[in-house]
């Protein structure tokens, strides 16, 4: 006899499984830069600026989680000093749900020194931040990445890349759960595609040729591009950004960028990372005038793919319709994004390996009530059989 259990009869399992695809194959942002000159003519706004901390100080690198805007302090290079690590908030929540200002300090942890630290890139999967350290004072640390905890901040292990170079910059590339870097001068400033080991698995060449000025400093992945500042300065040429395609191997645009400065003798652009899709963040050492030196966040929105215009829209658009239109791409591109981060929140994975086990001790727990119903339907028709036959 087969036993029939419609599907709807358990909304509590329907809704677990329901739950449990959405978890497992989320509505991922796969929106990717519109083009290779995304960064032409982007208007960069200030978000924060402090002084730095240490009279030689300079943040090198910066980096997001899904809950902060995260620093690095190198407190003086050459020095046994600790560096200094800062969290700042980027959502007017935080992690529990309780309203923050965005932006302001949440946590600060100085226990480490990074060497020059010169780059940050975060892992969601691993709730790790892999520190390129550029320079070497203590040998050991030749070719050598950190690895910080992105909770805590602290310190975890080194890992050792390589011992023929430094590692001045690294980006890690989420759709491909991987790594890309960038060496010293004694690589040839090359990228190389590391696995999320850290084992070296491609090498896309040497690119020193590139530079807009004569050094590089961190890099961000997002999509086919890696995007870096060259060092330009005392230059006197004014500040670029890099666009790289990975796949073409290739420097495909170095536009001008402009913070609109003011009252500044000179600045310095250090590291770049992307908050969401077509987000970045910038952080840069400026120094003005009067001598003081800050470190100053800059955020800019690049077109997308998901936000570009149509080619075949009618130029003639009215202003009230390109408003709709750019708060529809806004909403969404935020929809996605933070479908994205909620999928990559450690507790949300092991919800569901939670719910997984629910479900299958429900499944198992439904197989056994059949079962035992069926077998008592077959023994009261044993004991009608055995009765109509008068045994």
């Amino acid at each position: 006899m087969k036993c029939k259990i419609p599907f709807l009869h358990f909304p509590g399992i329907a809704a677990g499984i329901l739950l449990l695809g959405c978890i497992a194959s989320p509505l991922t942002a796969n929106a990717h830069l519109a083009s290779d000159n995304a960064f032409e003519g982007a208007v960069w706004e200030k978000i924060l600026e402090e002084d730095v901390e240490s009279p030689q100080g300079i943040v090198q690198s910066v980096c997001a989680t899904e809950h902060y805007i995260i620093t690095l302090e190198n407190y003086a290079d050459g020095s046994s000093e600790p560096d200094i690590v800062k969290a700042y908030y980027r959502n007017d929540v935080d992690e529990n749900g309780d309203p923050v200002e965005p932006y302001t300090l949440a946590k600060r942890v100085a226990a480490t020194d990074y060497e020059h630290a010169n780059g940050m890139a975060y892992n969601p999967n691993t709730g790790e931040i892999a520190v390129a350290l550029y320079s070497n004072s203590i040998p050991e640390n030749r070719g050598c990445i950190f690895i910080m905890d992105a909770l805590t901040l602290e310190y975890k292990e080194r890992v050792q890349i390589s011992d023929a170079y430094n590692i001045l910059g690294i980006g890690y590339d989420e759709e491909n759960d991987r790594y890309i870097i960038q060496t010293d001068w004694e690589g040839g400033y090359s990228f190389k595609i590391l696995d999320n080991s850290f084992q070296i698995i491609e090498d896309l060449g040497e690119y020193a040729h590139t530079a807009k000025g004569d050094n590089f400093q961190d890099l961000c992945v997002s999509g086919d591009y890696i995007i870096n500042f060259p060092l330009t300065l005392y230059l006197g040429i004014g500040d670029f950004i890099h666009v790289y395609s990975i796949s073409q191997r290739e420097l495909v645009s170095d536009a001008r960028v402009d913070f609109q400065f003011q009252n500044v003798s000179y600045d310095e652009p250090e590291s770049i990372c992307e908050l969401e899709p077509g987000v970045f963040v910038a952080t840069v050492c400026v120094v003005y005038e009067d001598g003081r030196k800050t470190n100053c966040l800059y955020k800019t929105t690049v077109p997308t793919t998901d936000t570009a215009a149509s080619p075949d829209s009618p130029s003639s658009a009215s202003g009230a319709s390109d408003t709709a239109s750019a708060a529809s791409a806004e909403k969404e591109g935020f929809l996605k994004a933070a479908v994205k981060k909620v999928h990559n929140i450690p507790v949300i994975k092991a919800l569901a390996a939670l719910l997984v086990i629910l479900v299958i001790l429900l499944l198992l727990r439904i197989r056994y009530v059949v079962v035992q119903r069926e077998r008592r339907r077959k023994l009261r028709r044993t004991k009608q059989a055995r009765k109509r036959a008068g045994i």
